[in-house]
């Protein structure tokens, strides 16, 4: 397709050897001819290297340099990008066939900036789990407040000028980079177009369902998300600073559950059971409620939240 946008994908990698490879070839398998991939290695002490150098004359681009996280490593790659288009493709995950294609396509029309399409979660041996959806929140408030969760930051294209003239991502967050990348966005008045068909597959493995991931992965989102609560309406803001803080006292009592080896993990196991726990008012509270029994539960209608310790 000698028309098609010019798309850059960009892989950060630290450490994703079991994974880096599959994630390499399901660009390349794309068949998509106006491409451009770079691989951003941030010094990684397993066999990330070996696997990159087996694909070097496929690539546009690659280094492997110590980096202070994710962010740092694309926003460099970004000042190498020639693309109209560019992705983020985790290490971890892989697109799925005709991915380029369907987001090429949705860039047809000029005043899309960026585009969110479907995907799929599977495990380490890429046996599918479910789907992940992407239903973009119909308002900034409902997006800040997680109405729909989190998009899957592999299932998302951007113009590269958007994204260059965003300033690119902030480098001081190391997993939420991408959702604050997105609360700009829509602070912009940029929504995202979305795109019906599957384009990457998330992987679920150890690490990224270790307890620290998710605490600082959820703490991180939490406070991303919060930076832009002045943008809000006061009674917005108001249930914005009140969710947070609901969950900010559930995610400290999941910490001490896991720091105490004698603890029954009852919070963190629901936590873990149940993907899009804190973006449900009911359920939050419900949890609330069985760590302090004995302590109101105001509906979310209230005015803003009391602070207090967990």
């Amino acid at each position: 397709m000698s028309t098609a946008p010019r798309i850059t994908v960009i892989i950060p990698c630290l450490n994703q050897d079991l994974y880096l490879e599959r994630a390499i070839c399901s660009v390349l398998d794309q068949g998509y001819e106006n491409l451009e991939l770079i691989v951003m290695d941030g010094g990684s002490h397993d066999q990330s290297i070996e696997v990159i150098r087996t694909y070097e004359n496929d690539l546009d681009h690659w280094q492997s340099d110590w980096d202070s996280g994710p962010a740092e490593a694309i926003n460099t790659a970004l000042t190498w990008a020639t693309g109209d288009l560019v992705a983020v493709l985790d290490a971890d995950d892989t697109y799925l066939p005709h991915a380029l294609d369907e987001a090429a396509r949705a860039f047809a029309n000029e005043k899309t900036g960026w585009v969110v399409g479907q995907g799929v979660r599977v495990d380490d041996t890429d046996e599918r789990l479910d789907q992940l959806p992407a239903k973009p929140a119909r308002t900034f408030a409902g997006f800040l407040m997680d109405e729909a969760g989190p998009l899957p930051k592999s299932c998302v294209f951007y113009r590269t000028d958007l994204l260059k003239a965003m300033g690119g991502f902030d480098s001081g967050l190391k997993l939420a980079y991408t959702h604050e990348m997105h609360a700009r966005l829509y602070a912009a008045n940029q929504k995202p177009t979305v795109v019906h068909a599957a384009l990457a597959a998330v992987r679920d493995h150890e690490e990224n369902a270790s307890k620290a991931y998710a605490l600082t992965c959820g703490e991180e989102f939490v406070d991303a998300a919060e930076r832009y609560a002045t943008h809000l309406a006061p009674t917005h803001r108001y249930l914005l600073w009140r969710r947070h803080d609901e969950t900010r006292r559930l995610y400290a009592a999941a910490a001490a559950e896991i720091a105490d080896d004698n603890t029954r993990r009852v919070i963190w196991q629901q936590l873990m059971r149940r993907p899009a726990w804190l973006a449900d008012n009911d359920y939050r509270r419900k949890l609330l409620k069985n760590l302090y029994p004995g302590e109101p539960v105001r509906a979310s209608t209230d005015g803003p939240p009391q602070r207090r310790a967990a």
